[in-house]
């Protein structure tokens, strides 16, 4: 009986320790997916802005030894209307850009569960056309930020329909830190030729946060699919006042080099 318990304890081990093993490896990755924004920009209006946008990624991840290792590229393009007036007509066109970067270290694991801690740097740049504006119609927001970082992974294996299932579970949280921020000054967007609001800003009114969450597929060629959903907020109490929160949600194709 002891024998046999301690060969179960030892098949266990092995398979969450082969479902752990699978997240490590060098990837590339495409995504595709949606977002849903609210803002308020008081330079484009003193009214509260929604809608949704449509999201296209690339990147590349790493993972080998207690090292992880994230760049995260995205290009999103939407419409946003007035949250009480929808149908009159007035909406802006949002161009933006995201890029994520994350280095991060395991410092600690047991047989499913691992941690991770490390810096990231999450910067956004949108720019927006207002449909009923004429000599203020575009604005811009550039948010470029940095500060600690903390991950969590599960691993596991389940049989389904009499198949092995390999999944994995991570989660990420981006704490705030420092902000480089690019903005219009008051009325105007540029002043003597250069960005009107412009500058290095630590936790004084401008910060960003962001969360993401992703569930893990492991296929047999070590290749994986991911379904990402990620919460985002940042803001900037300076002249035009901004506050801008977004949920994402994107299917991600990883391939292992």
């Amino acid at each position: 009986m002891k024998n046999l318990l301690c060969g179960l304890s030892l098949l266990l081990f092995s398979l969450s320790l082969g479902a752990q093993n699978r997240l490590e490896g060098n990837y590339i990755l495409t995504s595709f997916g949606a977002s849903f924004d609210q803002f308020n920009d008081a330079y484009v209006s003193p009214v509260n802005y929604d809608g949704y946008s449509g999201l296209f990624g690339l990147g590349w991840h790493t993972y080998t030894g207690p090292w992880m290792n994230n760049l995260d590229v995205l290009g999103h393009a939407g419409w946003q209307s007035p949250q009480l007036q929808a149908n009159q007509g007035s909406r802006t066109l949002g161009l933006g850009f995201r890029g994520h970067y994350s280095l991060r270290y395991r410092f600690w694991k047991s047989n499913t569960h691992q941690i991770f801690a490390g810096v990231y740097s999450q910067n956004a740049f949108i720019l927006r056309e207002h449909s009923n504006y004429s000599n203020s119609a575009q604005s811009f927001s550039g948010f470029f930020g940095y500060g600690p970082s903390l991950a969590y992974t599960f691993s596991n294996s389940s049989k389904i329909f009499k198949k092995d299932w390999h999944w994995s579970w991570q989660s990420e949280v981006n704490i705030p830190l420092g902000t480089y921020l690019l903005r219009p000054n008051f009325i105007r967007q540029y002043s003597a030729g250069e960005i009107g609001d412009r500058g290095h800003h630590f936790l004084n009114g401008t910060w960003q946060i962001d969360f993401r969450h992703s569930l893990i597929w492991h296929l047999r060629t070590g290749n994986q699919i991911r379904l990402m959903y990620a919460w985002e907020y940042f803001q900037t109490d300076r002249f035009n006042a901004l506050y801008n929160g977004g949920h994402q949600v994107q299917l991600q194709l990883f391939f292992k080099l």
